[in-house]
């Protein structure tokens, strides 16, 4: 799952990219803290889930960056209807709404399962 994870995280931050690139960064303030947050949560998941040293701080923050930008792509997309029909929306939306449950999945996994000893 952690794999899976990380992999999701990485094609939200490239797509992202790909549309801020594309359509431009945007200029209501709202908006800007969402790119901001949609291009920094996929860094902090990643560094989360990666590092064992991360300790439960991190992965912690991580959590609640995924939880506050699923709430925040809610929140745009009530705010934007009727939405745009452009080409990939659909497979963006997915991956925005999909990504942020997944990695907080990942992130509340134990990162190792000990045995009890019966000894």
């Amino acid at each position: 799952m952690k794999t899976v994870a990380v992999i999701c995280n990485a094609v939200l931050f490239t797509f992202t990219g790909f549309v801020l690139a594309t359509d431009g960064a945007p200029t209501k303030a709202a908006y800007v803290v969402i790119a901001l947050v949609l291009l920094m949560t996929p860094i902090v998941t990643v560094f989360g889930l990666a590092r064992r040293a991360a300790g439960d701080v991190a992965r912690r923050a991580a959590a609640a960056c995924n939880v506050l930008l699923l709430a925040l792509v809610c929140w745009a997309l009530v705010d934007q209807y009727p939405h745009p029909s452009e080409p990939g929306f659909i497979e963006y939306v997915i991956v925005t709404v999909l990504t942020p449950l997944l990695s907080v999945v990942a992130l509340h996994r134990p990162t190792s399962i000990r045995r009890s000893s019966a000894a």
